[in-house]
C-alpha cells in the first residue's frame, strides 16, 4: 500500500441529472481520503463550470441553501503544460490586471460524477490528454458501459446474457409495429445514456410505449427498448481490479415495484435504518446481502460479473446489475463503472471498509498510469526528411510522391 501523501482532485457534480447523487458520492470519498490524503474539491456545476475551494470538502456548501456558484468560489481551467495541470483561475481584482494563475499539484484524479460528461468517456478522455493517473474505467470502459445500446451489443457478441432487446432514434419511425411484432409487451423503455432509473419507463401496450419512449428521448437522442423479465428479482455485484480482478458479495434488492425508481434507490430510507456505517451514506432501498440464492447460483454470476467487466474493458471498481427469472436464468442487465457510493456496501462483507476501499482504488488508478506509460506510443522514423525532399521537388515543378 502507498503510504505517502497524495494530492487528490476529486471531481464531482457534472451536467448530468445524478449530478445531486455525485454531491453525496463525492462528499463520502472526501472524508474517506481526509486522514491519508490531501484532497483537491473540483466541483463541476449543471452548467458546466469548473469550481474549487476548501468550502466544497463539506456537504453544508450544498445543502445550507443554493448550489454553489462561480460568484463563491474559483474557477478551474483546464490547461496542458507539462504532462498536463489543472489551473486555478482566481478572481480578477481589477480591470486592468489579468489574473494569476495558479497549477493546483495533483497527483492524481478521482472521478466521482455519475451519468453524462463523467462516467461515459468524456471526462477519462481528457485525463488521458493530460496523461494523468485517475481512478477507474478508461475511455472505452467508461463509454461502452455508459450506452446500453452498444454494451448489449459487445456482450451478445460475447456470449454474455441478454434479454431480447429494440433501438431507434429520435427520427425513426414504425418503433410500435416492430416492438409488437418482435418483443411484445411488456416492455421496458430506457434512454441510451442514463443512469439512476432516470427516463426509464414500463409499458403494457402502444400507448404507454409511445409515451414512455417521449420521455426517454427528454434524456437521449436513441431508446432502448427491452423486452421485460417476468416475475424478475435482482441481482447486483461489483467487481474490482484491472489486471487481477475480485468479484463481491451478491445482492438482492427488495422492493414490490416493477423496478427500481430514483427515489426507491437513493431516497427510501435513512443508513441507519439500513445498517449502512459509510460517513453520510445516501439513503436507498432495502438490501440483502448475501443475496438470498445458492451457492452455485451466486458463484454463477460472479463470474457472468468479471466476464463482462473484462469484456467491456473495465478497471478500478464497476457494479454490475443482473435480472432473474422464476426459472434462474440471469441475464446482464448493465454496468455502472461509477456506481453510487463505489458499492462501498459490498465490500464492506469482505471486511474492506470505505476508506480502505477508496485508497486501494488510488493504487489501481497507479498501477493503470504505469502500464499506459510503458506502451509504445511513438518512434523515430525519416518519414519527415523524406516529404521535405519531395515537397522541395514540388517547388521546382517536378512530380509530388506523396504518401500513402
Amino acid at each position: 500500500m502507498r503510504t505517502d501523501t497524495k494530492h487528490v482532485a476529486l471531481i464531482f457534480g457534472g451536467r448530468s441529472p445524478e449530478h445531486e447523487v455525485s454531491i453525496v458520492t463525492a462528499h463520502q470519498v472526501c472524508v474517506a481520503l481526509a486522514d491519508n490524503h490531501t484532497v483537491i474539491p473540483i466541483y463541476v456545476t449543471k452548467d458546466g463550470v469548473w469550481l474549487t475551494g476548501d468550502r466544497l470538502r463539506e456537504l453544508a456548501a450544498f445543502t445550507d441553501g443554493d448550489l454553489p456558484t462561480a460568484a463563491e468560489f474559483d474557477t478551474v481551467t483546464v490547461e496542458f503544460s507539462g504532462g498536463g495541470a489543472f489551473v486555478v483561475q482566481p478572481k480578477r481584482t481589477s480591470w486592468f490586471r489579468a489574473p494569476q494563475k495558479t497549477a493546483l499539484p495533483v497527483d492524481v484524479v478521482f472521478p466521482a460524477i455519475h451519468g453524462t460528461h463523467g462516467e461515459d468517456g468524456t471526462l477519462q478522455g481528457v485525463l488521458e490528454l493530460m496523461n494523468l493517473p485517475y481512478v477507474g474505467s478508461g475511455v472505452v470502459g467508461s463509454a461502452v458501459g455508459m450506452d446500453k445500446i452498444m454494451m448489449k451489443a459487445i456482450l451478445n457478441e460475447n456470449q454474455l446474457p441478454i434479454v431480447p432487446y429494440l433501438w431507434w432514434t429520435q427520427h425513426q419511425t414504425g418503433m410500435v409495429e416492430k416492438v409488437e411484432a418482435t418483443l411484445g409487451y411488456p416492455v421496458f423503455v430506457k434512454p441510451a445514456v442514463s443512469g439512476s432509473s432516470i427516463g426509464v419507463g414500463l409499458a403494457k401496450n402502444a400507448e404507454e410505449l409511445s409515451a414512455a419512449v417521449e420521455v426517454a428521448l427528454q434524456y437521449c437522442r436513441r431508446v432502448l427498448v427491452e423486452q421485460a423479465v417476468q416475475t424478475p428479482r435482482e441481482i447486483n455485484c461489483a467487481v474490482m481490479g484491472a489486471r487481477e480482478v475480485t468479484a463481491s458479495v451478491c445482492e438482492q434488492p427488495m422492493t414490490d415495484a416493477a423496478f427500481l425508481t430514483f427515489d426507491d434507490k437513493y431516497i427510501h430510507e435513512t443508513p441507519a435504518e439500513a445498517g449502512q456505517s459509510a460517513p453520510a451514506a445516501m439513503a436507498g432501498a432495502e438490501r440483502k446481502i448475501p443475496a438470498p440464492i445458492s451457492e452455485e447460483l451466486t458463484l454463477h454470476i460472479q463470474e457472468l460479473a468479471t466476464r463482462t467487466f473484462q469484456v467491456l474493458d473495465c478497471t478500478g471498481v464497476a457494479r454490475i446489475d443482473f435480472l432473474m427469472d422464476a426459472d434462474e436464468n440471469v441475464y446482464v442487465n448493465e454496468i455502472n463503472t461509477i456506481p453510487g457510493s463505489f458499492s462501498f456496501y459490498l465490500w464492506e462483507h469482505d471486511s474492506v471498509e470505505f476508506p480502505q476501499l477508496v485508497s486501494q482504488l488510488i493504487e489501481l488508478a497507479f498501477a493503470v498510469h504505469a502500464e499506459k506509460n510503458s506502451l509504445t506510443y511513438s518512434y523515430n522514423t525519416n518519414l519527415l526528411s523524406h516529404a521535405g525532399a519531395s515537397f522541395a521537388k514540388l517547388k521546382k515543378g517536378e512530380k509530388f510522391g506523396g504518401t500513402s
